[in-house]
């Protein structure tokens, strides 16, 4: 275990968590740092809460985490941040090495996106840039917290703001990913139910997103709303059987689902300006 300054660190690490700091006194905003190896098969932390914002980062191995009652597996490059009111404890298999970071703060996050709900926490997935900036950056608070004076407050601050800056990073990140997932997704259900006539109900159920996100998530990737999106899919589908295929109107619109034949062609003549009939006339001429 590493020396410090006694009256702002007087803590014995329990068995198998060596390199971790618990400051008693309050001069900082930062109340406990953690870091380096850990056998949490064989010492695990117990779920227990934490008094501040627990922030967590794995670097190197897969402990899970059990937090809300339930167990999360994670990997390198997996981040959380816990909620004061949010019991969490780490654990792994029997002899299986892992290596972490920790930070406990007094006062929460500097980005109101960064807030976990009351109890609860938020799971952030870091890049391996990303990684080796939050190591420099503990490394400036066991550096800020060695001698306490108006600098290290400020180094402590400073590195407080840089933390939540590369956590921010990470969520954004995962929201583009999980954005390009989704409608990669949406799209993928429109393509193998050409029969739903009102898709948005089913979407939200199939993407477990409520119907305000369904809109946005259409608007941002494709410009259009779910609904008119849907439509238009249907309608270039219905005209490239129209043309490129032996079929009728009817058997496209019972195709596309419709009970009338009417009514798709109705549909279709407000999308192209052109009765589905007259496009399948060019086709014979």
């Amino acid at each position: 275990m590493e020396q410090y300054d006694a009256d702002y660190a007087n803590y014995v690490p329990p068995k198998g968590h060596p390199l971790c700091w618990l400051f008693w006194e309050k001069p900082f905003e930062l109340g406990y740092l953690s870091w380096g190896n850990r056998w949490y098969g064989d010492a695990p932390a117990h779920t227990c809460l934490h008094d501040g914002w627990h922030y967590f980062v794995v670097i190197e191995g897969t402990p899970d985490l059990f937090v809300q009652g339930r167990t999360v597996r994670t990997q390198p490059g997996f981040a959380c941040i816990c909620h004061p009111d949010c019991p969490v404890g780490h654990f792994d298999r029997p002899a299986r090495r892992c290596k972490m970071l920790t930070w406990v703060w007094r006062t929460p996050p500097t980005h109101s996106a960064l807030h976990p709900e009351p109890g609860g926490f938020l799971k952030i997935s870091l890049e391996p840039q990303v990684l080796r900036r939050l190591k420099n950056l503990h490394a400036q608070c066991r550096e800020g917290v060695a001698i306490a004076n108006e600098r290290s407050m400020l180094v402590l601050r400073a590195a407080r703001l840089h933390l939540d800056l590369c956590m921010l990073e990470g969520r954004e990140h995962r929201r583009a990913a999980d954005g390009d997932f989704r409608i990669n997704l949406a799209t993928e259900y429109l393509r193998n139910h050409l029969d739903e006539l009102e898709p948005v109900k089913r979407l939200c159920e199939y993407l477990h997103i409520s119907e305000a996100s369904l809109k946005r998530l259409f608007r941002q990737h494709t410009g259009k709303s779910p609904r008119a999106f849907a439509l238009g899919w249907r309608m270039q589908w219905a005209r490239d059987q129209l043309v490129g295929s032996e079929t009728s109107v009817k058997s496209v619109a019972y195709t596309l689902g419709y009970r009338h034949p009417n009514d798709f062609s109705r549909a279709f003549k407000r999308q192209y300006g052109l009765t589905a009939s007259r496009i399948l006339g060019q086709r014979s001429a």
